[in-house]
């Protein structure tokens, strides 16, 4: 489990599920499955999306670099911390709700 302020890794997941954009194929690897796109458990998640393409696609002749990619995490704290990251990463404003 990542630390509190540390940014979750392939350590910190069971699975990866990557979907394709482009031709909509989309497959759930375990992390020791995606060594062949040089990651290690110490790859950070947000470097992913840089590292894997859609073998398909590329057997086809395209680029296939336009893949999605969604991490289940070791356990549910975990998922809710890295989501947390995320929308503190986009900087939107989160609207109060009003008090009666």
């Amino acid at each position: 489990m990542a630390l509190p302020g540390r940014e979750p890794t392939i350590a910190d997941v069971v699975s990866i599920a990557v979907e394709c954009v482009d031709c909509g194929r989309n497959r759930w690897w375990k992390p020791d499955q995606l060594k062949r796109f040089g990651v290690t458990r110490q790859t950070p998640l947000s470097a992913l999306s840089g590292r894997i393409i859609c073998s398909a696609c590329r057997a086809d002749g395209l680029p296939g670099g336009t893949v999605s990619i969604q991490a289940a995490f070791v356990d549910d704290r975990q998922r809710t911390l890295a989501e947390a990251r995320m929308l503190n990463s986009r900087e939107v404003p989160l609207e109060r709700g009003k008090r009666a």
